[in-house]
């Protein structure tokens, strides 16, 4: 009997911890699930960052309006070409026209003394000398009638030629004034394309702003301060940045001490001496100035906008278009880069920036963020070019 009380003591002990390791077993795994679930909602956590997003969200969008402003610039410089093409045609069709109206004249000149030759031809009869000796009085008449009739042969002759070679000169100046007349109206419509392409590109690039503008307005001031962040100031060789070639002053920009950033040591460029050098420092007085599209200074820029005012300060005149840039000058290695030298970005060359040396570059990067240096590997290079 006490045997029996002693297994079925034992017996419930077993049941016992059977149960209490089931449950263990399923607290335990209650409680991975819940650790493997909030872990998820912290690494979620991590991974959502709102203002890393912003950001994000803001420089895709100024990429894009960067984009835009650059292939507006080529559009309006093709425009220009083909404006300027259409007013040659032009005129060069109005002097055809003129050409060919002083040829029809000419010729129908010489059409009515054609006729009047074909005339007296017809009312004298034949020419021929037989009939000058049967109808002539006297040989003294004869020799008169001979002389006439040669004398008018001569002048028919020479009528006729004059009339042929005016004929000519009518047919080709009608077929120039025709030719120029269609190149014309080519040109013509080559300009209206290119004139509703720049007008596309100009409605879809305010629409691009508008975005930005909204984008940039939802940022907080933090984001802000970090976009409009200028980083430290690099060491550089006199002249200061100041000072052009030939002793003009550049006001320097509100915040930003003369002097405190300046451009690395380099020899002077080839092909372009001190001119060079002064571009670079001329693109330097300007860190600090805001970005702004089909900006060109002299206090907001767009990237091509202050090349082409950098270069401006040195006597140079270059296109208003990184694409152009992109396409002039001499090309440089980039191994062979230069102070001075013009460095793009992207496949679709839609940004571009001063080279300073050591790798550091100056540009007006984008809406909210200031003229400022940079690595020129900070962007996807394209090429590089010296002027």
């Amino acid at each position: 009997m006490q045997d029996n009380a002693r297994r079925r003591m034992t017996l419930s002990a077993r049941v016992l911890a059977h149960g209490v390791t089931a449950a263990s077993h399923r607290l335990v795994a209650a409680l991975l699930t819940m650790l493997i679930l909030s872990t998820g909602v912290i690494a979620a956590d991590v991974r959502a960052d709102p203002a890393a997003d912003a950001l994000a969200q803001l420089n895709e969008l100024s990429r894009e309006a960067e984009q835009t402003t650059e292939a507006m610039h080529s559009a309006q410089l093709s425009l220009d070409a083909a404006v300027a093409a259409q007013d040659v045609a032009e005129r060069r069709n109005v002097n055809d026209l003129a050409a060919a109206t002083v040829a029809r004249a000419e010729l129908t000149t010489y059409q009515g003394a054609v006729d009047e030759v074909a005339a007296a031809e017809y009312m004298d009869g034949p020419t021929d000398g037989l009939t000058g000796i049967l109808t002539a009085n006297s040989p003294q008449q004869l020799i008169e009638q001979l002389a006439v009739k040669n004398a008018m042969g001569t002048e028919m002759v020479t009528t006729m030629r004059r009339f042929r070679e005016a004929r000519a000169r009518a047919d080709t100046a009608e077929r120039v004034s025709a030719t120029s007349a269609a190149e014309a109206r080519t040109a013509a419509e080559q300009a209206s394309a290119v004139r509703a392409e720049l007008q596309a590109k100009q409605s879809r690039l305010r629409s691009q702003i508008a975005a930005v503008k909204s984008r940039y307005d939802a940022l907080t001031p933090d984001q802000r301060a970090a976009l409009a962040a200028l980083p430290p100031p690099v060491d550089a060789p006199s002249p200061g940045p100041d000072v052009l070639a030939g002793g003009e002053v550049v006001p320097p920009i509100d915040g930003v001490p003369p002097g405190a950033v300046t451009a690395p040591d380099a020899a002077p460029p080839a092909g372009g001496g001190f001119g060079n050098a002064a571009v670079v420092q001329a693109a330097l007085t300007r860190i600090g100035s805001p970005y702004s599209w089909g900006g060109s200074g002299p206090n907001a820029f767009d990237c091509s906008g202050l090349i082409m005012w950098a270069f401006q300060q040195t006597g140079k005149s270059l296109p208003h278009s990184s694409q152009s840039l992109a396409a002039g000058g001499q090309p440089v290695a980039r191994g062979d880069l230069q102070p001075g030298d013009i460095v793009t970005f992207y496949s679709d060359v839609s940004h571009a920036g001063i080279y300073i040396g050591d790798g550091m570059m100056v540009h007006a990067s984008t809406y909210g963020t200031p003229v400022r240096v940079a690595p020129v590997d900070s962007s996807p290079f394209h090429n590089a070019r010296r002027y």
